[in-house]
């Protein structure tokens, strides 16, 4: 009965050990895991990081850019429309001018044929 109980007592310290030792193997994956993720982590940071720097630079360099674009597209239109507006002014004054022309010959012909029908009204009604 000794020898059985000598045998279980050794069974217990092996499954003691065993267990032990699997405990300490858990413990270093687990430590071993966390370390891991923890370089993954700060690894997965300074790439965000990284990323988020240039993609503000990319940003401000397409902002500037395009801010660069529309002024220039402004400055383009600024000088188109008063380049217009000129054209518009001078043909408004030439049409102006040619109206007036027009009118001013239209009334000396009217005046004109206003003193010639008087003149025929006077003979016709003075007889002379």
């Amino acid at each position: 009965m000794t020898a059985l109980m000598e045998k279980f007592r050794q069974e217990r310290l092996s499954v003691v050990e065993e267990v032990a030792e699997l405990r300490q193997e858990t413990q270093a994956f687990l430590s071993a895991t966390q370390v891991k993720r923890q370089q993954q982590a700060e690894e997965q940071a300074i790439s965000l990081r990284q990323f988020h720097k240039k993609l503000k630079q990319e940003n401000r360099v397409f902002l500037t850019a395009i801010q660069k674009e529309r002024l220039s597209q402004a400055k383009k239109q600024a000088i188109s429309l008063s380049q217009f507006h000129k054209k518009l002014k001078q043909e408004n004054r030439v049409f102006l001018t040619a109206i007036q022309k027009e009118r001013l010959a239209q009334a000396k012909q009217q005046k004109q044929d206003l003193r010639q029908f008087r003149q025929e009204l006077s003979i016709y009604v003075f007889g002379k």
